[in-house]
């Protein structure tokens, strides 16, 4: 890579350059949209498309950053727990202070295994989302035990009478324990455990309620090996040099002893050799030089308070690898579906479109690089769905053109009306679609940022190529005298189908179904949900071209002790047999260990020692599942409300009112089907929910939009112009839905296990989808217009206020 190159990308990353990029280009396009020339409009536009392409590819220099299901690697939520008074047992507020210092120290603690790649962000109130990316599973697991790790060190007194044997061999401390004896004031028991000549035991000893001194006196901590032994060196600061010489000073070397409290448990009770003690001294009974290790890193950035490790993935670079491919394959085959329709079924208008959508890619990867954006599994679908989307701006233009050209317009004059009537109905849509990856960009987890913000970018950028890129090219061709007519297939011809007589119909098919999968949620309840709501773990193993029996696995589970009997699924998909457990959280260790015992298989080790055939983790908790729960509820109710002020203000409350409706219909039928057939609802699929509801609502906008222009300009009855506006966008609606149903078809083929879900629901939803904005939406807007009358008056009254504040100065 050329160093010039780098130097430009890195320029790029610079705030400051950025806006004043953004500024300048945001300049140009507002000067582009508001002059009338020709010329100049034909201009701007070059500059404009130079000028975005050109920053993409520079920010394109550099590597896209790559997710954990990607790359490989671990992310863990953490909780932060608060603190608890010891004295009195009131649980302390936790404050937005408590969660940066646990930020900040655990960046700092795991920042001691070496030069990781590492984000932590804090989420919500009391959450903090850490993702390492290309991460070994074994390192994950050496990590994993540091989070746990509060490192709160105290160092107490020990009330040496408690120590001494009493009649029945008990000591004081533990009769106090076992309430044999009154509690003493100022004291409280602990119990130390211990291994001597082999054999583990227990001393129950009183110590101290008064901290002598805490971790954060503590200077360094450094592991030490001597003689066969492993401690850990500590060096205290100055004042805690002071404190531990005030707390030894009086104590008799010999009789007296000092215990070492690490997060209420204690370590070490040793008696004093000499006093007074100074600021060096060590910690023993460490079983290994990496355990002292991890201690000692511990210590040196002890936490305030403790944390809960309440969601866990894992993906294995391997696995990462190979789903890489997957979703490279599944893009670049619904690309290539999606260019070839565009050029037989377009042909010259078709090259157009087809650079348009190399713009819109282009968009998509450079503004995910340019804002350092991290690249996805459900990436790869946002982008699929954003230029499907593109695509259907192009089609919307194209069925307009058509109808210009059928009408004895001139070729640029054609081109021209045909982009201005589309423009609505295009703006309107991707606006709709902008409202919902919104929500899902602000609301939604880690899982499917990703998609929202890909999908949002995507938006933007399909409105760019489509409105503009596109229009420019084709003023360039005009007036190079380059284009002299267009030809395009016509497959699908005029039709005069009186889809609004098929009502009652369609709302008793829509009305089986529907009470069908409210009846299946009722049967299965809680098994309709996956673990990302109910809590729990799933280990997934690629098999490959390897095989193990369902039936031996669940079989084999009968053998080992779990908190909740595990289950097991297997699947077939083009990269071989995939082997899911799900199991209770707490048990993925044990339940891993136990298939691996059970069958060779999955024993087998490569020639580096790790098993051969290694495994994807994602753990939720219960309490955390029911969040996510309650988050999603409210998303969803978001995204629906945002889209019904939205199309009330831009429409009228009938057509509002029918694509609510419709949308509801089809997020119900979409999650009801998936249940219905034995899958479970999680957390991506609440982002495939969102997004069949802004596609949805795309196709019904385009609908209603004809159906507005029809009962502006149209003579007669306001179903028979509704009837001829539906067969007028027919052809759009079957083209852009086969071709988007198409490429999503081919994520769910060769997507793998990872996309199967979240594109299986959004095929659902795309093709009940196109059914509701025909036989649903528009049936509720003859209702209602019906019902309460003068659709057509508020429609002209709209259309008139509306030019009266254009007209104004």
């Amino acid at each position: 890579m050329l160093p010039s190159a780098l130097l430009a990308a890195s320029f790029l990353r610079d705030p400051m350059v950025l806006f004043l990029s953004g500024l300048a280009l945001l300049v140009l396009f507002f000067w582009y949209f508001a002059t009338d020339f020709e010329a100049r409009k034909r201009n701007l536009g070059s500059v404009l498309i130079i000028g975005v392409c050109a920053l993409c590819v520079l920010a394109l220099q550099d590597p896209l950053k790559l997710g954990i299901d990607l790359a490989g690697g671990s992310s863990f939520t953490l909780q932060v727990k608060p603190k608890t008074n010891e004295t009195t047992g009131e649980v302390i507020p936790l404050t937005a202070d408590d969660v940066l210092q646990a930020k900040s120290t655990v960046e700092k603690r795991l920042n001691a295994f070496g030069n990781i790649d590492m984000s932590a962000v804090v989420q919500g109130n009391d959450k903090i989302l850490l993702q390492m990316p290309g991460m070994s599973p074994e390192t994950a697991a050496e990590i994993k035990v540091q989070l746990k790790k509060v490192a709160r060190l105290e160092v107490r007194k020990v009330n040496t009478d408690g120590s001494q044997p009493g009649a029945n061999g008990k000591n004081l401390a533990q009769r106090i324990n076992d309430g044999e004896e009154p509690r003493m004031p100022g004291f409280r028991v602990y119990q130390h455990h211990s291994t001597f000549e082999g054999a583990k035991r227990t001393e129950y000893l009183l110590l101290s309620n008064r901290v002598a001194w805490t971790g954060k006196d503590v200077q360094n901590a450094y592991p030490e090996a001597m003689g066969g032994s492993v401690s850990v060196g500590i060096t205290l600061t100055n004042e805690g040099g002071d404190k531990m010489i005030n707390l030894t000073k009086d104590l008799k070397a010999g009789l007296d002893r000092i215990a070492v409290v690490l997060d209420g448990e204690v370590l070490t009770a040793p008696g004093l050799k000499q006093v007074p003690l100074g600021k060096n001294f060590q910690i023993d009974g460490q079983e290994s030089l990496e355990e002292a290790r991890a201690l000692a890193n511990a210590l040196k950035n002890p936490l305030e308070n403790a944390l809960d490790i309440i969601d866990e993935r894992t993906v294995t670079p391997t696995l990462g690898a190979a789903v890489v491919k997957q979703g490279l394959m599944a893009g670049a085959v619904g690309l290539t579906i999606t260019a070839l329709f565009v050029l037989l079924y377009y042909r010259t208008a078709g090259l157009i479109a087809l650079f348009g959508l190399v713009v819109n890619t282009l968009m998509i990867f450079g503004g995910m690089a340019m804002f350092d954006f991290t690249f996805t599994l459900p990436s790869i679908a946002g982008m699929i769905l954003s230029i499907g989307m593109a695509v259907d701006a192009n089609v919307l233009i194209y069925e307009r053109l058509r109808e210009e050209i059928a009408a004895g317009k001139s070729l640029k004059n054609a081109i021209s009306t045909s982009y201005d009537k589309a423009f609505s109905a295009i703006f309107d849509s991707n606006l709709t679609s902008l409202i919902t990856a919104g929500i899902l960009l602000f609301m939604g987890s880690g899982t499917i940022k990703g998609f929202a913000i890909t999908l949002v970018i995507g938006i933007v950028a399909s409105m760019f190529s489509g409105i503009l890129v596109t229009r420019v090219l084709f003023r360039w061709t005009n007036d190079l005298n380059l284009l002299k007519k267009l030809s395009f297939l016509n497959l699908i011809k005029a039709t005069k189908i009186d889809f609004l007589s098929k009502t009652k119909i369609s709302y008793i098919v829509s009305g089986i179904l529907i009470l069908a999968s409210i009846g299946a949620v009722g049967m299965r309840q809680q098994s309709s949900l996956g673990i990302d709501f109910t809590g729990g773990t799933l280990i997934e193993f690629q098999l490959g071209e390897k095989h193990i029996s369902q039936q031996d696995v669940d079989q084999s589970f009968g053998g080992i002790e779990t908190a909740k009997r595990p289950t097991s699924q297997l699947e077939k998909s083009i990269t071989g047999e995939l082997l899911t457990v799900r199991c209770a959280s707490g048990d993925e260790d044990k339940v891993e260990q136990h298939l691996r015992n059970s069958f060779p298989v999955l024993a087998e080790k490569n020639s580096e020692g790790n098993y051969a055939i290694q495994t994807n983790r994602q753990a939720v908790s219960a309490a955390l599942g029911k969040d996510y729960l309650i988050e999603s509820g409210i998303a969803l109710a978001l995204g629906l409300l945002g889209i019904l002020v939205y199309i009330t203000i831009r429409f009228e409350f009938s057509f509002a009112l029918g694509g609510f409706v419709a949308l509801l219909h089809d997020v119900v039928l979409s999650a009801g089907i998936l249940i219905l057939f034995g899958g479970e609802l999680s957390l991506i699929h609440v982002g495939a929910l969102l997004t069949i509801a802004g596609y949805s609502i795309n196709d019904t906008i385009v609908i209603f939009d004809r159906i507005r222009d029809s009962l502006k300009h149209g003579e007669g009855d306001v179903k028979t112009l509704m009837n001829e506006a539906i067969n007028a966008t027919l052809s759009r609606t079957v083209l852009t839905s086969l071709t988007t149903i198409a490429t999503v078809a081919i994520l769910t083929v060769f997507g793998g296990s990872q996309l199967k879900d979240f594109s299986s629901m959004i095929l659902i939803g795309l093709v009940i989808g196109t059914y509701s904005s025909v036989f649903i939406a528009s049936p509720v807007v003859l209702w209602w217009s019906e019902r309460k009358g003068g659709l057509r008056k508020e429609i002209l009254h709209t259309t008139l206020a509306e030019s009266d504040i254009q007209a104004a100065p």
